[in-house]
């Protein structure tokens, strides 16, 4: 009985370092911090979801007058990464998996 309760422990302990040395927390820096959003957007190039405070946000203000038909004019932009924003403006199409 002893011997089945120490084997059971040795697996714990291996395991748990185990997941330590291969999942290990990430950064401090890539935490939100405060006043930070987090709530999940999409990218306008690819499609990925991604919390907005780790993406690109990019704001397209009109210098005209705010009606409805100029609705589409002043959305703001969201990019995974500035990769994405410069193919998004250079016209490029997204292609998974290329």
């Amino acid at each position: 009985m002893l011997a089945v309760i120490i084997v059971i422990l040795i697996i714990w302990a291996s395991m748990w370092a185990f997941y330590k040395f291969m999942y290990p927390r990430a950064p401090k820096s890539m935490m939100p911090k405060e006043g930070d959003v987090t709530t999940p957007r999409q990218c306008n190039f690819c499609g990925n979801s991604l919390a907005e405070y780790r993406g690109v946000l990019e704001s397209k203000p009109s210098l005209t007058e705010n009606n409805d038909s100029n609705i589409a004019a002043n959305q703001e932009l969201f990019f995974c990464n500035y990769e994405h924003q410069a193919d998004f403006h250079a016209g490029k199409v997204y292609t998974p998996h290329v």
